[in-house]
């Protein structure tokens, strides 16, 4: 106990005996006693709570990992929707131009065929 042999202890009894007398010495005994459970208590106490603060800190580090990580990921995402975006712009781009182009193709195989018609009408009301 606290580093003292039997007759240290026996020693601290006698001149305990003799100054505070057998009247009040169960009485100082019993506040030393209630001292040391009061000091063991706060470092207990003490040891609890920064084991907690310890235990709160990582937890927080894990946490600012895991944001990091997410922020990552949604970075990350958003670029490849970005460039898919671009391509999306450009294939309607080039939808909207062919379908320009084929627009006016039809419209003019549709005067050719119409020209057509017509010059077999002459042709045939001239024949008459």
């Amino acid at each position: 106990m606290f580093g003292m042999g039997i007759t240290e202890i026996l020693l601290i009894a006698i001149v305990a005996v003799i100054a505070l007398g057998p009247d009040k010495l169960p009485d100082a005994m019993v506040k030393i006693a209630k001292l040391f459970n009061s000091v063991k208590k706060g470092l207990n106490d003490a040891k609890t709570t920064l084991d907690n603060e310890l235990n709160i800190s990582e937890l927080k580090n894990e946490a600012n990992k895991f944001k990091a990580q997410i922020e990552d990921t949604k970075n990350s995402l958003m670029s490849e929707t970005k460039l898919d975006l671009g391509l999306d712009e450009i294939l309607k781009d080039d939808l909207e131009s062919s379908k320009s182009t084929n627009e006016k193709d039809f419209i003019e195989r549709k005067r050719e065929i119409d020209v057509s018609k017509q010059e077999k009408k002459n042709s045939v009301s001239e024949e008459k």
